[in-house]
């Protein structure tokens, strides 16, 4: 077997130490990118946009709205999803559809005319 110099030696040492050094940086955990999108639900009344809700900031709780038909309708937010939690209409699907908390996602309550969709938009 033939002896190698003392300069190849260095040379291959040198290339483990970047080969190891590469594959490290390819295993650590990444910092997640800064988000860019975010998840906005979208309250229509009577075909009207009535309020956007970022939900990703939301705080958890209830609120109400009274239309201009006089219809009351409650909803829900908690851990970043919406719902229809009370309406006075008459079969209650609003209701019953549950929370809504990803993209296109939808909740509506026909007699009242009002709407709740969820929809990823870019964010500022």
């Amino acid at each position: 077997m033939k002896k190698m110099s003392k300069t190849t030696l260095v040379l291959y040492a040198v290339i483990g130490i970047a080969a190891i050094a590469c594959l490290a940086l390819l295993l650590l955990p990444k910092e997640p990118p800064a988000p860019t999108e975010q998840l906005v639900a979208v309250l229509w009344v009577d075909g009207d946009v009535f309020e956007e809700i970022p939900l990703g900031t939301a705080e958890d709780g209830t609120f109400s709205i009274l239309d201009s038909t006089g219809h009351n309708i409650t909803f829900e937010i908690k851990d970043h999803a919406i719902r229809f939690l009370e309406s006075d209409c008459p079969d209650q699907v609003c209701v019953n559809t549950g929370f809504v908390s990803q993209d296109m996602d939808l909740a509506a309550c026909l007699p009242n005319q009002t709407v709740l969709s969820v929809e990823l938009r870019q964010s500022p």
